[in-house]
């Protein structure tokens, strides 16, 4: 789109003088039809002409580098050719090639002689012509009548409500292996038994880190007596008070706490939760798939170590509170 913006538009650009020129030879950019070989760009460029019809309008001046009947300049950035059957057109005795400098007189219109549904269409027109102007392409979907790919994104884009906890899974000094399980544990769409046992894979859903109740991602973040007792040393330790809520809410709670993106103070809790949840299902998957077991003590401690390195690397980015640094055993420089 922004390629089509530079070729009904630019005047400065050397390509699109080439393209009008050698490509185009004076022909409708919105008529022509894709060539039987031409070149990929090309192709695509004429491809997506079907999904940004009637986004750009032209503004008439002289008339004389508009279509009469292919471009879209009418009101509302409709096109005569759409509204009308090729039988009435021909009717008027212009040519295909007409340009709407055909239908001006000096700055009023000539609109001739024809049937009335061509006669509505003319009282239409609302403007006049100036020809003390070049006719120059708006993009429809800005106020300011320039295009911008922003725009353009925010017209084709299929929008959904932002979700909420995006900035506790990717921050500045995220992990993104960590941020990624945190990603689809928020989705719950970590493959835990409940999730296997539904599908059929699994005749039973027993937790394998406490043995003792169904896992769920409900269970496994923090209801399961092993992550839970994990949980709450990771809490202790960093000094951070997390209410005892069920998953989904929990998620919320921090999203809602821990907003501020550059903040060391909230970046280390989201960072305990990623490397908590990390960790949790890296034990959990050591367990089913190699049958080694590790205590919540040893796990306690690796996630302990790894965020401490973690903040230590930080350092060079950003100055750490002297309270941090107590907290988790830094030496200043």
């Amino acid at each position: 789109m922004k390629q089509i913006w530079n070729i009904l538009g630019s005047k400065s650009s050397v390509w699109a003088v080439w393209v009008q020129s050698v490509l185009l030879r004076g022909r409708s950019f919105w008529e022509i039809n894709i060539p039987s070989n031409p070149s990929w760009s090309w192709r695509k460029i004429l491809q997506s002409r079907d999904w940004c019809r009637g986004w750009f309008q032209t503004c008439i001046g002289k008339g004389t580098a508009t279509s009469l009947w292919y471009d879209y300049w009418l009101p509302e950035g409709k096109r005569i050719i759409d509204i009308l059957p090729h039988r009435l057109l021909f009717s008027t005795g212009l040519a295909w090639t007409s340009r709407v400098s055909d239908i001006m007189h000096g700055d009023q219109w000539n609109f001739p002689a024809s049937s009335p549904d061509l006669q509505v269409l003319w009282s239409s027109i609302s403007f006049n012509p100036n020809p003390s102007m070049e006719d120059h392409c708006i993009w429809k979907g800005h106020h300011s009548g320039t295009f911008t790919v922003h725009s353009a994104w925010e017209l084709l884009r299929e929008s959904r409500p932002e979700n909420c906890v995006h900035h506790l899974l990717w921050f500045k000094g995220h992990i993104p292996r960590q941020s990624f399980i945190l990603w689809l544990a928020s989705k719950k769409r970590l493959n835990t038994m409940d999730r296997l046992h539904n599908a059929r894979m699994l005749a039973h859903t027993t937790c394998i880190l406490c043995a003792a109740h169904e896992e769920s991602h409900n269970h496994l973040f923090f209801d399961c007596h092993y992550s839970n007792t994990v949980w709450r040393t990771i809490c202790s330790k960093g000094n951070v008070q997390w209410p005892s809520l069920p998953w989904n809410q929990l998620l919320i709670w921090a999203a809602n706490t821990y907003r501020k993106g550059k903040d060391i103070m909230h970046t280390i809790p989201r960072l305990m939760l990623s490397t908590t949840v990390y960790f949790l299902c890296h034990e959990r998957n050591m367990r089913i798939f190699s049958q080694q077991f590790q205590s919540h003590h040893s796990t306690s401690r690796d996630i302990l170590e790894l965020i401490r390195t973690h903040i230590i690397n930080m350092e060079h980015k950003c100055p750490i509170p002297d309270s941090v640094c107590h907290t988790w055993g830094i030496q200043q420089p």
